[in-house]
């Protein structure tokens, strides 16, 4: 059941709404892994990570919230809190497995963590877990909890919040005020409080006097059982086309590289455009193909889609191989690489899929209900 927030702007109407005891509190996971919303200054004027300090201001905070609709929390903090510029594909692993072991225990789940790479995790983590049939939100802070005018409370709260009072059965980021599917946010501002931004999708969900949710844009529930995919094959190689870009690289990619790199996403000009009088990039690109390389055009710019027949070297480009990206960003792109071959998939069969619609983190090619893969 999805309610708008207008409607049921409490965790103590929507349980209501369903049936519960109005005396009953959704339970909340929180899975603090580090980044600059538990940071303090160090002696040397450094801010770096405390452990426990933003635990107990969790604590703090639901002591002092205990007749609003705040869900029953428990803050799981990481032995090592790191910066998400140190967090890898196997610390993004243990985030799903902890999700995966307390699935049935909790109706919402919270990850804090640095803002720097939310989105790859974001988006990676919409492809681990599959079948997901509860919220898990993903957020941070710009400035640390312990600065007087930090966003960090007003994250916290409106995410521990949102984690549990709606039905949003995916991955999301929460930053500032707005709710964005996670495959679909990128780091747009490291200067603002609202940092993040969905280019390509409308937020979920967005804040204000209430929450006005767009129920239209939402995953359905899923009707499988939940399972958690722990095998991402990262063997990505991104690289941005610039005009001074040195095809023999590139070429050297191709011809060397395939026990290393399984895929490479280009980012490339506008809707996917590079020079077309340059054989030696579509020569690198043909060889990259022949050798098993699966090769994925994306767009530098911050908004818009990769099409496949605007232009001609769009053409040329589709002709040997080459799979346009359409509407997903370079974190979903990777993520979904990452994911498909994590699969056992062989190339070819990454190539057809990665056009197809599996977790929202595509539109243009793909216009019907989610795939199963």
């Amino acid at each position: 059941m999805t309610l708008t927030a207008t409607a049921c702007e409490s965790q103590t109407e929507l349980l209501a709404a369903q049936g519960a005891p109005s005396n009953m509190k959704a339970k909340l996971l929180c899975l603090y892994t580090g980044g600059t919303m538990g940071m303090k200054h160090n002696s040397a004027g450094m801010l770096e990570p405390i452990p426990g300090y933003l635990t107990e201001q969790i604590q703090d905070i639901l002591n002092c919230h205990t007749s609003e609709a705040l869900p029953d929390t428990t803050v799981v903090e990481y032995d090592t809190l790191l910066d998400s510029c140190d967090m890898n594909p196997e610390n993004w692993k243990k985030i799903a497995l902890d999700i995966q072991d307390n699935y049935q225990s909790y109706d919402g789940f919270l990850v804090i963590m640095g803002t720097d790479t939310m989105a790859y995790l974001a988006s990676a983590l919409s492809f681990m877990l599959e079948n997901l049939g509860k919220t898990v939100v993903v957020t941070g802070s710009q400035i640390p909890f312990v600065k007087t005018y930090s966003d960090a409370r007003r994250n916290l709260l409106s995410s521990m919040t949102l984690a549990c009072s709606l039905d949003i059965p995916e991955v999301t980021l929460f930053f500032d005020d707005k709710l964005h599917r996670g495959n679909r946010s990128r780091k747009a501002d490291s200067g603002s409080f609202d940092a993040f931004s969905s280019p390509n999708f409308p937020p979920l969900a967005t804040m204000g006097l209430s929450v006005q949710v767009n129920k239209q844009l939402l995953l359905p529930q899923p009707k499988a059982r939940f399972k958690v995919h722990t095998t991402m094959d990262f063997r990505v190689v991104v690289i941005k086309y610039v005009p001074y870009f040195d095809t023999n690289a590139l070429m050297r990619l191709a011809k060397h590289g395939g026990a290393t790199c399984r895929a490479i996403v280009l980012e490339l000009y506008g809707t996917g455009n590079g020079p077309q009088n340059d054989e030696r990039l579509l020569s690198a690109l043909h060889v990259a193909r022949q050798n098993g390389i699966v090769v994925v055009i994306t767009s530098q710019c911050a908004a818009g889609s990769v099409l496949s027949t605007t232009y001609s070297i769009n053409h040329h480009l589709t002709s040997i191989g080459v799979v346009p990206a359409g509407d997903m960003t370079t974190e979903a792109t990777c993520a979904k690489l990452a994911y498909l071959f994590g699969k056992g998939l062989s190339p070819d069969a990454v190539a057809t899929s990665l056009t197809v619609n599996l977790r929202g983190e595509i539109g243009n090619f793909s216009q019907g209900a989610q795939a199963k893969l």
